[in-house]
C-alpha cells in the first residue's frame, strides 16, 4: 500500500531545508522575512494589523518570554529612559545571552519533552540544569535531542552527564518511548495507531510498533545467529522489527548494543532531510512566543493539516537547518520581528482576525514558574536560582508552580481555586508585608515621594508601567483616606490588588 507520508515527505523535502553550505542567516534579516510573509498573509486576508506595542508593554513581554519574570523597577526606568533607536534590539541581544534566559528556556523545553514533569519538576532528575548548560553554550538543537534520546555515558571533561530522564519517565518501554519521541521531537501523534489502524489517522498499527522496535533491547537469536531488535504487537502473537516511518533503508552494525536502536533512530530523527524534525522545533518555538503555533494542534504536522502561513513555516525551517539548528538565532529573529512587537489591541474599526495570522499580540497567561518569579521580583527580591538557593526554598517554588500549572499559556484561564490561593496564600501575604517586602518598605519610607509618586512606584514594580490618571486618582484617594501611621498598610493593599490583577497574571 502506498503510504500518504511518502508523498508528503517528497513535497516537504522539495521545498525544505537548504543545503548545509548555505549562508548562515542573520537574526535581523530573518525577522524581516518573517514580517514580509505575514504582511502578505494580512494583505490577502484584508486584515489591518495592530499598532506596535509601546516600550513598557514590549519590555514586559520580552522579559517574561526570555527570562521568565517581569522586569524590575530599575530595568523599567532604564529602558523607558533609553532614547536610542535600536534599544529593543539591544535588549533582545542582552536578554538572550544571559544565564537567566538559559535557565528559563530550559524549563520551557523540558516541559515540552517531558510533560510528566509539569506538576512535579523533581522527576526531571537534573534535566533543567543540563539543558541550561547546553542552551547557554548554544549547543545545536539536533545534538541536544540526540543526547536526550541516547543518553550516552559521561565523557571526562564534557560537563554534566546527559540525564536519563526521557528514558526513565517513559519507563524504558519501547511503546512509551516511541509515542513520546514522535510527539515531542517530530510533532507526530502515533498514539492512535498503537491498538488499531484508525480510519482517519495517517499512521498504521505496524508503523507504531516498528518505531517502538528501535527502543527495544537486543534479543539473542540463538543458534549462532546475530541478535535482533523486535517487539510484540499488542494483543497479538506477531513480532515486528524496526522500520523507519519514511521506509528509508537502515545500516545496522554487526553487533547490537543496548543503545544501538536508539542511536539509529536518533540519527534519522535529527537528519536535515527529516520532514518533521526541524519543522516541529520551529512550530513549537513559534507557539511559545505567540501562544499559537503556525500548525495546530502542535502534534499534528501532517500534510493534511497545513500551516496557517505555509511560506513562513517553510522559510523558518530552512533557515533553522541551514544555521546548524541554532535556537538562539531563531529565538532572536522571532522576537525582533514586527509581528512579535505588535500591540494586543486591535486597531479601531478592524474586525477580529483570529489568532492564526498573528496580526496582533495574543494575551498569554503566566506559567506557575513565571508567576512565582515575577511576584518575587515585583516585591523587590531576586529570583531563585537552583545553583545558589537551598533546596527547601526551591521546593516552595516547585510547589507553587505545580499549584498554578497551566497546560497552554496561550489559552490559560486561572481557576477559582487558583485565584483564591493567590489572594489568600502565604506567598502573596509575605510579599505584600510592608515590614518585610523591599518594594513596599522602600516606597513607604521614601521621603522624596508624595502619595502619587508612591502609587507610581507600585505600578512600575507590579505592571511595568505608570498608572492612568483615573487609576492614580482612585488609589491616591484610598491611600490618603488613612491616618499617616496607617499609610503603609494602605500601600500594601494597593500592591496586593495589583499583584492579584489579571494584568499582572498575563504577559499583557
Amino acid at each position: 500500500m502506498e503510504r500518504p507520508f511518502l508523498a508528503f515527505a517528497l513535497v516537504v523535502a522539495g521545498s525544505g531545508p537548504a543545503p548545509a553550505a548555505a549562508p548562515r542567516p542573520d537574526p535581523a534579516a530573518l525577522a524581516a522575512r518573517i514580517d514580509r510573509h505575514l504582511a502578505a498573509a494580512w494583505a490577502e486576508a484584508r486584515i489591518t494589523p495592530a499598532e506596535s506595542s509601546d516600550d513598557a508593554a514590549f519590555l514586559r513581554r520580552a522579559t517574561l518570554d526570555l527570562t521568565g519574570r517581569v522586569p524590575s523597577v530599575a530595568e523599567v526606568n532604564a529602558f523607558l529612559g533609553d532614547t536610542r533607536r535600536d534599544k529593543r534590539a539591544r535588549l533582545i541581544e542582552r536578554l538572550t545571552g544571559t544565564a537567566a534566559s538559559a535557565r528559563h528556556l530550559a524549563v520551557v523545553w523540558r516541559k515540552t519533552w517531558l510533560p510528566q514533569t509539569e506538576t512535579l519538576a523533581a522527576m526531571a532528575d537534573g534535566t533543567d540544569e543540563w539543558l541550561a548548560v547546553q542552551l547557554r553554550q548554544n549547543a545545536p538543537y539536533d545534538r541536544i535531542v540526540r543526547d536526550l534520546l541516547v543518553a550516552p555515558a559521561a565523557r571526562p571533561g564534557s560537563g554534566p552527564p546527559v540525564p536519563r530522564a526521557f528514558l526513565a519517565l517513559n519507563e524504558g518501554k519501547p511503546d512509551n518511548l516511541a509515542a513520546s519521541a514522535a510527539r515531542a521531537f517530530l510533532g507526530v501523534n502515533l498514539d492512535c495507531a498503537q491498538c488499531h489502524d484508525h480510519p482517519f489517522a495517517r499512521w498504521t498499527r505496524d508503523q507504531f510498533w516498528q518505531t517502538a522496535a528501535f527502543f527495544a533491547r537486543p534479543t539473542p537469536a540463538g543458534g549462532g545467529k546475530p541478535a535482533r531488535l523486535e517487539v510484540k504487537v499488542l494483543n497479538t502473537d506477531r513480532a515486528v522489527g524496526p522500520r523507519l516511518l519514511t521506509d528509508a533503508p537502515v545500516s545496522w552494525p554487526e553487533t547490537l548494543e543496548e543503545d544501538t536502536g536508539r542511536r539509529v533512530f536518533a540519527g534519522w530523527l535529527t537528519a536535515a532531510d527529516n520532514p518533521y524534525f526541524a519543522r516541529n522545533a520551529v512550530n513549537r518555538l513559534w507557539a511559545q512566543f505567540f501562544g499559537t503555533g503556525l500548525v495546530e494542534p502542535l502534534d499534528d504536522l501532517s500534510g493534511e493539516n497545513p500551516a496557517s502561513v505555509p511560506p513562513l513555516l517553510d522559510d523558518l525551517t530552512r533557515a533553522f537547518v541551514s544555521s546548524g539548528y541554532d535556537l538562539a538565532l531563531l529565538t532572536r529573529a522571532i522576537v525582533l520581528s514586527r509581528a512579535y512587537q505588535l500591540s494586543s489591541l486591535a486597531p479601531a474599526g478592524a474586525g477580529a482576525s483570529g489568532p492564526r495570522l498573528f496580526s496582533r499580540a495574543a494575551v498569554r497567561g503566566l506559567t506557575g514558574e513565571q508567576l512565582y518569579d515575577s511576584l518575587r521580583v515585583a516585591a523587590g527580591f531576586a529570583p531563585l536560582r537552583p545553583d545558589l538557593d537551598p533546596p527547601a526554598v526551591l521546593g516552595e517554588r516547585s510547589r507553587f508552580a505545580a499549584q498554578f500549572y497551566v497546560e497552554r499559556p496561550g489559552s490559560a484561564q486561572r481557576s477559582i481555586l487558583q485565584s483564591l490561593s493567590l489572594m489568600n496564600g502565604g506567598t502573596t501575604a509575605a510579599l505584600t508585608d510592608p515590614q518585610a517586602a523591599p518594594t513596599l518598605a522602600g516606597v513607604a519610607g521614601a521621603p522624596f515621594l508624595d502619595t502619587a509618586g508612591q502609587v507610581d512606584a507600585l505600578f512600575l514594580a507590579a505592571l511595568g508601567r505608570t498608572p492612568t490618571a483615573s487609576e492614580s486618582a482612585a488609589f491616591v484617594k484610598y491611600a490618603e483616606a488613612a491616618e499617616p501611621k496607617d499609610r503603609p498598610k494602605r500601600l500594601a493593599d494597593i500592591f496586593w490588588a495589583l499583584l492579584n490583577s489579571a494584568e499582572f497574571s498575563t504577559n499583557h
